[in-house]
């Protein structure tokens, strides 16, 4: 029986340090009888989770951090090993839909049961991604925190992205081509706003697409129409009060791949339209999303 518990942890998720909080999951780990290594560096500890996983040995890897962190421990790690979430991040959406609270005790009877929930994940661009994904105005916030961020977080943080982009952002018009599991296009509309989810959680609680499944094999994909900054702060206001669904300027789809690009690259430059995945952000338009066939489990 696999018994050796990798720990991979975020330093800098969340607000503040959790680095304490970590210790005490490990010491748990350890004191139900398992060997807890505890690594913060990304290439020693999928290394080491290598040689593990090949001797038979390696029982669960815990991803300790955010949604962000989560995302690139899952694409590190064997396909076949078991992912625990223990949640330190911001906003820990995956664990929340999990009911898994950054508590080392629980944490640790967890791991001891084993027992796991298979769930579907997303490549952007080749970047693989387990929540969701957005391109427009709240993608080029998380774009800013990104590019100035260089430790924790705050809220606050946030905000003042928020302020800075309302005043700055140009709201291109993007085109998204609707492609089937060949990559062969179906359809193409144009919008503003792009919202793709595996699993049905947001940022602040808004529910954008609740009824979204996290392992039908399929991406939930909302579109907004384009518009400026009025008609999107109509928008947000409708998603607040769960009315959006009813408005004829949001379309929603299912798919296993779609591909956006600037609609008029001629009009706005590619870095005027960002693409976040699990609050980091990934890269500037255009950009691929497509669903794998890979299946991981997520213990809990």
């Amino acid at each position: 029986m696999s018994q050796t518990v990798i720990i991979s942890s975020n330093p800098k998720s969340g607000s503040s340090n959790r680095s304490e909080l970590v210790r005490e999951l490990q010491s748990a780990i350890q004191g139900l009888g398992y060997p807890c290594e505890l690594h913060t560096d990304l290439d020693v500890m999928a290394a080491r989770c290598r040689e593990l996983a090949g001797a038979g040995d390696l029982r669960t890897v815990v991803a300790a951090g955010g949604d962000g962190t989560a995302s690139m421990v899952a694409s590190l790690i064997p396909h076949d090993v078991p992912m625990t979430l223990f949640p330190t991040g911001s906003e820990n959406l995956l664990a929340k839909y999990y009911a898994i609270k950054p508590d080392p005790a629980a944490c640790a009877r967890l791991i001891q049961k084993m027992r796991t929930n298979p769930i579907d994940s997303m490549l952007v661009n080749g970047k693989l991604t387990l929540l969701m994904v957005s391109i427009g105005f709240d993608a080029e916030v998380v774009r800013r925190v990104h590019l100035s961020r260089k430790s924790h977080v705050s809220k606050g943080t946030y905000w003042s992205a928020i302020f800075r982009t309302l005043v700055r952002y140009r709201w291109p018009a993007m085109r998204v081509s609707i492609c089937d599991e060949k990559g062969q296009t179906l359809e193409r509309i144009t919008g503003g706003w792009v919202f793709v989810f595996n699993v049905p959680r947001y940022a602040a609680g808004l529910a954008i697409m609740n009824d979204a499944v996290e392992d039908d094999g399929l991406l939930d994909v909302g579109v907004f129409d384009h518009g400026g900054l009025i008609r999107n702060l109509w928008y947000y206001w409708n998603v607040l009060r769960g009315k959006h669904p009813m408005l004829k300027q949001w379309r929603r789809f299912r798919t296993s791949e779609i591909r956006i690009e600037l609609a008029d690259p001629a009009k706005n430059k590619v870095s005027d339209a960002s693409c976040q995945a699990d609050g980091d952000w990934v890269c500037d338009l255009p950009v691929t999303i497509q669903m794998t066939p890979r299946k991981l489990r997520l213990v809990g």
